[in-house]
């Protein structure tokens, strides 16, 4: 997908004055918006993992993988001019499942679910450029924060023990394995986006806006990887 360069991002705003509704008024808002996050390339990392796990007394195999899925996001942030804002949100990316399955003399057999959670939080420089006093503003932003990622493994299958009796034969036995481990990293991170705004009685907003985050997690946690959103939101102003 072709990404927007980020010099084009905030030069934006500053084209914004020359058009700018009158009756702009400075105000703050705050808002939710329903996102479409993808998270690349997590899969790929995960696939690369298990086919490294195959080796002459074991095999391993990966079931299925999910990196992109819907997610969400509380914002804030205080428009001061027609061509300027500030804002910070908190938001919680789409959750990473993968699944696969060990076999070995040891571990009969062995299937682990890892799945893996991302919340962040932002703060952006915004820069608007309204288009005429029709309410439509196209804005750009670039900003950082800190990221928290939560990586939960749940192990289940079939271990094989052998143990020698009295009389000195052995007997293997079958005994089940069912477990649950997790762990938690966090960091910091830049990013960008742009979109389109709409509002309305001076009180309401529609928006829609991409974002892009490079190299969020760490290799403790599948891997890194870049987060790219798509949303839709709704603010009001106050």
């Amino acid at each position: 997908m072709a990404r927007l360069p980020l010099l084009l991002v905030v030069p934006l705003s500053l084209l914004g004055s020359s058009l700018a509704s009158a009756d702009f008024y400075s105000h703050r808002y705050g808002g939710i918006s329903l996102q479409h996050t993808a998270q690349d390339p997590l899969c790929h990392n995960a696939r690369a993992f298990v086919d490294g796990l195959n080796g002459e007394q074991q095999t391993a195999q990966l079931a299925n993988c999910t990196d992109s899925g819907p997610g969400a996001k509380l914002y804030a942030g205080w428009r001061w001019s027609p061509s300027f804002a500030v804002e910070a949100d908190l938001r919680q990316a789409a959750t990473t499942t993968a699944q696969f399955s060990i076999s070995n003399p040891q571990l009969p057999y062995l299937n682990i679910k890892e799945t893996l959670t991302t919340r962040m939080g932002n703060a952006f420089v915004v820069g608007h450029l309204p288009v005429g006093r029709s309410g439509v503003s196209v804005f750009g932003k670039v900003g950082g924060g800190f990221w928290l990622g939560q990586l939960r493994s749940r192990q289940r299958g079939d271990a094989l023990a052998v143990f020698q009796l009295e009389d000195g034969s052995l007997q293997p036995v079958l005994f089940p394995v069912d477990g649950t481990f997790s762990e938690s990293t966090s960091g910091f991170h830049w990013g960008y986006g742009a979109g389109v705004s709409y509002s309305f009685r001076n009180r309401w907003s529609l928006r829609a806006e991409w974002e892009w985050f490079p190299e969020i997690g760490s290799d403790a946690l599948l891997g890194k990887h870049d987060v790219e959103s798509a949303s839709l939101g709704w603010s009001v102003h106050f």
